[in-house]
């Protein structure tokens, strides 16, 4: 895997309030989702919550990448085993401490498994759906979601999505685009073309992002990270 020294321009794409769904190249797993996670910590006030429902909260990647070990102090991470779990920790979040960004990896994983019928599990997914929807609407907030598959089942998190952003493996490296094709935001770009995708990769964008936040310090601390 080829690297260079050169400092990159790094870009993320600007989140604005409201379901934010990213589908990302399976190589890329769910790294590109925890990075736009770390950048919006840094550059806003506020927890974060992160509610897994398809076994994707690597919390171990997530202290890799963070470019300082007192962001991941505003991070709590939650993982439903069952839909019903799954549907009771999305209901909560309206009530929580008005967050600064939400995650909601695999939101449809949950809802294909073998413990709820084919109807009911369709009925609990909608209202899944309901509830990122109105922690968004009533925090003004971006929330991201991911989802398992692209299918039938799927759609309506697509329907219900204000942004469907993807992040897709090209010649140059990983790009995020909006699936309208209204803008692509290369995230790492060097003039000679030379690409960095490995974990470290990732870290370096999001320690530029850091650089950029007024404040924000790339030195990492000491202390054990406060994820809950």
């Amino acid at each position: 895997m080829r690297t260079r020294s050169r400092r990159p321009t790094a870009d993320l794409p600007d989140l604005v309030p409201g379901v934010t769904l990213v589908d990302v190249d399976d190589d890329f797993g769910v790294t590109p989702v925890q990075a736009l996670l770390l950048d919006r910590v840094l550059s806003s006030a506020g927890p974060a919550f992160w509610v897994d429902g398809a076994n994707r909260a690597n919390t171990t990647r997530l202290r890799e990448l963070a470019p300082a070990d007192r962001v991941l102090n505003r991070i709590e991470v939650a993982r439903g085993f069952t839909a019903h779990q799954h549907t009771s920790l999305l209901d909560r979040l309206a009530a929580r401490e008005s967050p600064s960004v939400v995650v909601a990896t695999g939101l449809d994983g949950m809802y294909r498994a073998a413990d709820v019928d084919g109807e009911l599990a369709e009925q609990m997914f909608i209202r899944a759906i309901a509830s990122v929807a109105r922690v968004a609407r009533v925090h003004d907030v971006p929330v991201i979601v991911t989802r398992c598959r692209e299918d039938d089942f799927s759609r309506p998190l697509r329907r219900a999505a204000k942004t469907h952003l993807q992040c897709r493996e090209t010649p140059f490296g990983p790009r995020f685009e909006d699936a309208e094709g209204d803008t692509e935001t290369l995230v790492y770009h060097t003039e000679d073309g030379w690409m960095q995708t490995t974990l470290a990769y990732w870290r370096e964008v999001l320690e530029h992002r850091a650089r950029m936040h007024e404040g924000a310090t790339v030195e990492r601390a000491a202390a054990t990270p406060g994820i809950q």
